[in-house]
């Protein structure tokens, strides 16, 4: 399973996060057929996503599904439902045109039936999703706009060194009201220090969009998903692949300071050769991927500069891979996911401040 690791200060998030990019004009078919492990019955209402997008369908009566998509390289499809144990596939896509067929089995979730223990007082409960909420959702403005609408799927445990661990037998349903989307979050891990605020967690997201109830909101929800967007890592390795980092106020420097460092881009023959040496197809250089070589950390500044005080959000770019190689999709999404991890500004971004991946600006 794919997993990019993002890295603040005091946070670590890990998402099982696909890996997009935008083919031209060309549309492919993901179809296939789910059925119960058990019984070999056809299942019906499994949720097939690509993960963090929009992109999906579900299964019928006869356990069939079926949908297009325009994009290509490596991302995660999801195969989930209520009461069964949720299913992955990572998988690259050329780009071309393509018919992908998936025969899955689901596993039904055995159902553990605990000692019952009424309490009068659910005061810790309640303390522990407040924690809960603050880490996951965040405390940004659009935040305040967020609801868990199904919070009893979630169970909390401490520790005695003060961490917090959470986990939900369902997808925990987020309602977006800023910008407009329904969430499904596979809860995969969460642990959070709560006395020295250091943590992390693991999910998977579908994405649904909300249905406006006037023109006012979706010019509101197009307002603030374009906001969460401006700023954000996808932006800069966009702004990146264009060679527009100045004009969409970026600038890359070296680790705390604020003399000017640069990304070296992988020029000519050399991005197939080095695709291939990493285990990607060449032809994806065809497409529009853009490799990038990063010697050593780099710092990346966020926003206008002022003349007077630098306040600015800082962000930092580690490289991971051993040739520090790294390799960008022109709709701004990395191909390798691996291949850099983020700390600082970045990773401080919570679910109430996500747009799924084939959002466009």
């Amino acid at each position: 399973m794919s997993l990019i690791l993002c890295t603040l200060y005091t946070f670590v998030l890990i998402f099982s996060f696909p890996v997009l990019a935008q083919a031209a004009n060309e549309q492919g078919v993901i179809s296939g057929s789910v059925t119960d492990k058990d019984t070999t019955e056809p299942l019906e209402a499994v949720n097939v996503y690509i993960s963090y997008t929009t992109i999906g369908s579900s299964t019928d009566e006869e356990g069939i599904f079926s949908f297009q998509t325009s994009l290509a390289g490596q991302f995660e499809l999801v195969f989930s439902r209520i009461g069964y144990k949720t299913e992955r596939r990572t998988i690259t896509l050329s780009g071309d045109e393509y018919r992908l067929k998936f025969e899955v089995e689901l596993e039904p979730r055995a159902v553990v039936l605990s000692e019952l223990e009424v309490k009068a007082d659910n005061t810790e409960w309640l303390n522990n999703f407040e924690s809960f909420k603050r880490e996951f959702i965040g405390t940004t403005l659009n935040a305040s706009d967020v609801e868990i609408t199904n919070r009893w799927v979630l169970d909390f445990n401490r520790d005695a060194t003060g961490r917090l661990f959470a986990k939900a037998e369902e997808p925990i349903v987020l309602l977006n009201k800023a910008m407009g989307y329904e969430l499904y979050v596979e809860l995969n891990d969460f642990v959070w220090n709560l006395r020295d605020n250091t943590g992390y967690y693991r999910v998977q997201v579908r994405f649904e969009e909300m249905i406006p109830e006037s023109g006012r909101q979706m010019k509101n929800w197009e307002r603030n998903r374009e906001r969460a967007f401006n700023g954000s890592l996808r932006h800069f390795l966009k702004s990146l692949h264009e060679d527009r980092l100045s004009r969409n106020r970026f600038e890359v420097v070296w680790m705390n300071s604020t003399q000017r460092a640069r990304i070296e881009e992988i020029e000519g023959d050399r991005i197939a050769q080095s695709l291939a040496a990493n285990g990607f197809g060449p032809n994806l250089a065809i497409q529009g991927v853009k490799g990038f070589i990063l010697r050593e950390p780099v710092d990346v500044m966020v926003g206008r500069r002022s003349y007077v005080y630098d306040h600015r959000d800082r962000a930092r770019l580690v490289p991971v891979r051993e040739d520090r190689s790294f390799y960008v999709m022109p709709e701004g999404n990395l191909l390798d996911i691996m291949s850099v991890a983020v700390r600082g500004y970045w990773s401080s971004y919570r679910m109430a401040d996500m747009v799924p991946l084939d959002f466009e600006p």
